[in-house]
């Protein structure tokens, strides 16, 4: 299981979400923000980098966030907060 190793790899905190799992969850919720993405991993339309600043800036619609684990907690903190002012 050689590429397994690299899922929990320290070396970066940018770790893509696979399409097919994107893609299955987006059926259901119809995600239109990714707040938390590279111009590289984004999978939506409209999306956040580090330089928009995902946690400081207002979500709206249904919005997918893969964070970095590094901060998590902060992003955690920033999902439950949208989630309370109705976000999906």
């Amino acid at each position: 299981m050689k590429g397994q190793n690299v899922l929990f790899s320290s070396k970066s905190d940018e770790w893509e979400t696979p399409r097919e799992f994107f893609t299955t969850l987006d059926e259901e919720f119809h995600f239109n923000l990714d707040a938390c993405a590279t111009n590289q991993n984004r999978k939506c339309s409209r999306f956040f980098t580090s330089e928009d600043d995902g946690l400081n800036r207002p979500w709206s619609g249904n919005v997918w966030c893969n964070p970095p684990y590094s901060n998590i907690a902060e992003w955690v903190k920033k999902a439950s907060c949208e989630a309370n002012m109705g976000g999906v």
